[in-house]
């Protein structure tokens, strides 16, 4: 079971609903697959240095997107990826409680009202 959620992203030329991997290693908000955000028209604003998992660091270029995520809509910075995978990140999670219940296949995401911690890197991990 690969643990997914779905969320609604926004940019210039269309909206999209898209089922993302949930991935606890990627601290940013969210990477998408090139594709979609071409179709999606998504605005580069930058340019910045991703750690891989491997501990590799890599220049990467970094969008503005909005998403609408349980019932909240908050612009976010965008990765674009090769795969046809996308990613959400822990970044987008911070306020989260998340629960993956393997045997059920059955994932619960819900907001904390305790807040998200103050843990943020300045270098995001893919």
């Amino acid at each position: 079971m690969t643990p997914r959620v779905n969320l609604l992203v926004f940019g210039s030329r269309e909206q999209l609903s898209i089922s993302v991997i949930v991935d606890t290693g990627f601290d940013g908000y969210l990477c998408l697959p090139t594709s979609v955000a071409v179709r999606l028209g998504l605005e580069l604003i930058s340019e910045g240095l991703i750690e891989l998992a491997d501990g590799r660091t890599q220049k990467q270029l970094i969008f503005l997107g909005t998403v609408e995520f349980l019932d909240e809509v908050q612009p976010v910075m965008i990765y674009l990826t090769d795969s046809e995978d996308a990613l959400i990140g822990t970044r987008l999670l911070s306020d989260c409680e998340l629960r993956i219940d393997f045997p059920r296949k059955s994932i619960e995401l819900k907001r904390n009202p305790v807040g998200p911690t103050d843990d943020e890197q300045d270098t995001p991990t893919c």
